[in-house]
């Protein structure tokens, strides 16, 4: 998708709900790409939210941009309440998974097991093993961040920007990701694109 083809989807929407995020090995040079888009894509969509996870890398890079146009514009998905809350903007807003009701976390379960059948086994133990309950907020908030959650307020993202890993970009929690978003008819953006931009 080039980025008037974008610009063009993303217009169709009110307040469009732009995922930015990818992986946690975020090469060095690199980084300012992600930095420079956020900050770009900010200035030119003042109606869009974007979300994001908070994760090191990737994630922490798109906010990075995106925070120095308006960080009450960001939208954080947490698995905890507290994770990495230093690297949140007080004006942002967060939420965390254990702060949705149930409903909102077994519509997450369904989706991810439909999209990441490997997760399987670890969502069916994870209220038996706490190693397995702490592992399975991730991947559940991934789910979170694509499908929302109404009850919380949260609506389903417009379209996904990824920065994903070269040799497999549907590798690890970007990867489950991406699969959510295809599954939900959700258009995705990889870096072979938008770095074009």
């Amino acid at each position: 998708m080039n980025y008037i083809v974008f610009l063009d989807y993303v217009h169709r929407y009110y307040i469009p709900i732009i995922l930015v995020e990818g992986i946690r090995s975020l090469p060095e040079g690199d980084r300012h790409c992600l930095v420079e888009l956020g900050e770009r894509l900010a200035k030119e969509l003042p109606d869009a939210i974007f979300r994001t996870g908070n994760a090191e890398g990737s994630d922490e890079a798109f906010a990075e941009g995106i925070k120095k146009v308006d960080p009450a514009r960001l939208q954080y998905i947490l698995p905890y309440p507290k994770h990495r809350k230093m690297k949140i903007e007080e004006s942002s807003y967060k939420i965390a998974l254990s702060k949705m009701p149930c409903v909102a976390e077994e519509r997450a379960v369904y989706h991810t097991r439909k999209a990441s059948s490997e997760y399987i086994p670890m969502l069916e133990k994870r209220d038996k093993i706490p190693i397995l309950h702490s592992k399975s907020r991730y991947i559940l908030r991934d789910t979170i961040k694509v499908i929302g959650a109404t009850e919380s307020g949260l609506e389903p993202a417009t379209i996904g920007i990824f920065y994903g890993n070269t040799e497999n970009p549907m590798k690890g929690g970007t990867g489950h990701t991406i699969r959510v978003c295809k599954q939900q008819g959700i258009p995705v953006i990889l870096k072979k694109e938008w770095m074009n931009w």
